[in-house]
């Protein structure tokens, strides 16, 4: 109890950004604070505006002026993302310009969160820095279909958008013919396909990791069921606690540390190669990894931004 009181002496203001109140996640965040003593609020992101002018920055929910917090916990969803990023950096820059009373600490810095909105991009930065990914090819145009069949080898072959969240925007294709379908059909609607590999030995489980300031905090094995090759949580998966192998607890802190990240949620996955990061979150949701793993990340989270702020 002596934790909670400390915190009620010197209470901290924290804005939660999420244009999804209810949501578990922000519901979680909105707790753990409250119960230490802090002054929490959540605001949705497409309901602010942000004003500006010559050493005046400042943040508007409706027309009601937001007070500066000492730190946010920003939630990127899938609504006008463009959007919550610019409020993000306008915190940001509020602090930089020294329009702000005290210093704002995001949990994400919001070009990180802005890379990691694009699978493939994150890709490019991990292989770039040596991290294993599967084999895949970025095509915009169907004269590539051929050669990226070509590149990756034998069906099956995993396709996906560049965004997406929740197994959303990702399928598989059994043959070159329904692979070739699937992808003229997207590109024909002005999307761009990212062509992967479909690493069998998996048998539909992957892992995913919470990643907390460099340490891994939390960890989960998601195993798809029924006709579902995808482990989303989301999508009816399976998951319970996991210990990650030395080599694969090394890689996703790495790869989180590589991407900027100060939280993330890293998707690994075993293969022949060994471990590879499917993709990493900068705003993974809770209510999964919280269940299987019984670690309380939300109070971890507010733990190290007390840590931080003070």
């Amino acid at each position: 109890m002596a934790l909670v009181s400390q915190h009620n002496a010197k209470p901290l203001t924290m804005h939660i950004l999420s244009n999804a109140r209810t949501l578990y996640s922000t519901r979680r965040f909105f707790e753990e604070g409250y119960k230490r003593g802090h002054k929490m609020r959540v605001y949705p992101p497409m309901q602010m505006s942000a004003y500006l002018e010559r050493n005046a920055l400042e943040l508007y929910y409706g027309d009601q002026q937001i007070e500066t917090p000492h730190c946010i916990i920003p939630r990127l969803g899938q609504k006008k993302p463009e959007h919550t990023l610019a409020i993000i950096r306008h915190y940001e820059m509020m602090a930089r310009l020294g329009s702000a009373t005290t210093h704002v600490k995001s949990l994400n810095a919001s070009h990180p969160m802005m890379r990691c909105r694009d699978k493939f991009v994150t890709m490019q930065v991990l292989a770039q820095n040596k991290i294993a990914v599967p084999r895949s090819v970025l095509i915009d145009d169907p004269l590539h279909i051929d050669t990226a069949f070509g590149k990756i080898g034998e069906p099956p072959y995993i396709l996906k958008l560049p965004t997406g969240s929740q197994g959303t925007g990702v399928m598989i294709a059994d043959s070159k013919t329904a692979a070739r379908s699937f992808i003229e059909t997207l590109i024909d609607q002005g999307l761009q396909v990212i062509v992967q590999e479909f690493i069998a030995e998996a048998a539909g489980a992957d892992y995913r990791a919470i990643i907390l300031n460099g340490n891994l905090i939390a960890a989960m094995r998601r195993q798809a069921t029924g006709y579902d090759f995808r482990s989303n949580i989301h999508r009816g998966a399976l998951a319970e606690k996991a210990e990650l192998s030395i080599e694969a607890a090394r890689t996703v802190k790495i790869a989180a540390r590589i991407l900027g990240l100060t939280f993330a949620g890293v998707d690994l996955i075993e293969s022949k190669r060994g471990p590879m990061i499917l993709e990493v979150n900068a705003s993974p949701g809770l209510e999964g990894i919280e269940g299987a793993s019984g670690v309380n990340v939300a109070e971890h989270v507010i733990e190290f931004l007390e840590q931080t702020i003070r």
